[in-house]
């Protein structure tokens, strides 16, 4: 009994402090509501902007609510990933990807920085709520609902994956935040056996790079309030044409994989890296039949078969082993497509402009 009140003791002291508490972002002061979310070094607010600042829309103040990412950068790695990923929520200007509203960084007494990404806040959720409210609730998605949000997501993803489709391609080079460019040249020297390399010191040629998410799952695919699919969550984001040349870099890129990875949705090369090995986009087609099938199933095609068959998570990926349930209400259009994602060789999955094509044929 005495932990109990204790427990909620603590709760409430924890939620008169959030009630408290502000950020500030530039020239914007930002209240914290509660915590969304954390993950290693970052931490997500649902803010509101204070009083003074509030946004003045037909002479009322707006409370407008927004997502604030904070992450703590201890190390210049650290740092350079913020600072990439800063660039990312600027790079793709598409309706299907996440972006920036305002980011800076900050330095703190200790000699570290903190990074504070305002993103926009999704008040319907992610994918996955969608999912889970699905399963709890014993309803379920129709076939032309998942090829919406399918066509959404995979038109986002495009715009990472074919610098051609993105929109204002020869002049969206985004500026650099001054105290980016301060420490692109120490970045420059420090990171050069990074794993991913910090793409915003090449920003000359960045409208030309393609990208891959890398971690493309149901909780990173959000909704906005009219109900279009954005891909979220560009913290894994980076140039996608990766040749592992050696074995430090090749043990950087497995940890990195494991920290940054989900593995229910990670493609079998990821887990298997071997030296000269290429990785390309192609990664992102695996996750997202992953996601589709998770869409239209509730769960995602490999932990099925290890709960129904009890073969490991892994075993099932590297070998690319699961089914359908069976008597299915979509039609072999649509599972076809997902066959064709969930393909162990990279080579043999379709590329993202020919994903797009094979949606939009059951789309008509």
């Amino acid at each position: 009994m005495i932990s109990i009140v204790l427990e909620l003791f603590q709760n409430l002291c924890c939620c008169r402090g959030f009630s408290d508490a502000t950020i500030r972002v530039n020239d914007k002061r930002y209240r914290i509501q509660r915590l969304l979310g954390e993950g290693g070094m970052s931490f997500v607010y649902l803010v509101q902007l204070s009083k003074n600042s509030l946004i003045i829309d037909n002479g009322i103040a707006t409370p407008e609510l927004y997502a604030l990412k904070k992450i703590i950068c201890p190390s210049v790695e650290s740092i350079s990933n913020g600072m990439r990923e800063i660039e990312n929520y600027k790079r793709f200007q598409s309706p299907y990807v996440i972006k920036s509203i305002d980011s800076q960084v900050m330095q703190e007494k200790d000699g570290s920085k903190t990074i504070y990404i305002v993103l926009p806040y999704y008040s319907l959720g992610s994918l996955q709520d969608s999912i889970n409210r699905r399963l709890l609730e014993g309803t379920f998605v129709s076939e032309a609902e998942c090829v919406r949000i399918m066509l959404g997501v995979t038109r986002g993803l495009l715009c990472l994956h074919d610098p051609a489709s993105r929109q204002d391609n020869a002049t969206s080079r985004v500026n650099v935040d001054a105290v980016s460019m301060t420490y692109s040249d120490e970045t420059a020297m420090l990171l050069e056996d990074t794993p991913l390399e910090m793409d915003m010191l090449s920003s000359n040629s960045a409208g030309s790079i393609a990208y891959a998410h890398r971690d493309i799952t149901p909780s990173n695919i959000l909704f906005s309030s009219d109900g279009l699919p954005v891909i979220g969550d560009l913290g894994s984001c980076s140039q996608a044409d990766i040749t592992i040349e050696n074995r430090h870099q090749l043990s950087e890129l497995q940890e990195w994989v494991n920290d940054n990875c989900t593995l229910p949705y990670t493609p079998p090369e990821l887990l298997n890296l071997k030296l000269n090995q290429v990785l390309s986009s192609k990664v992102d087609i695996w996750s997202l039949g992953c996601t589709f099938y998770t869409l239209m199933f509730g769960i995602s095609p490999f932990e099925r078969e290890e709960q129904i068959h009890g073969a490991s998570l892994t075993y099932a990926i590297n070998t690319g082993k699961y089914s359908f349930p069976r008597n299915s209400r979509f039609s072999e259009g649509l599972l076809s497509v997902i066959k064709k994602c969930i393909q162990v060789d990279p080579i043999q999955r379709p590329t993202t402009s020919q994903l797009l094509n094979l949606l939009q044929d059951l789309d008509t």
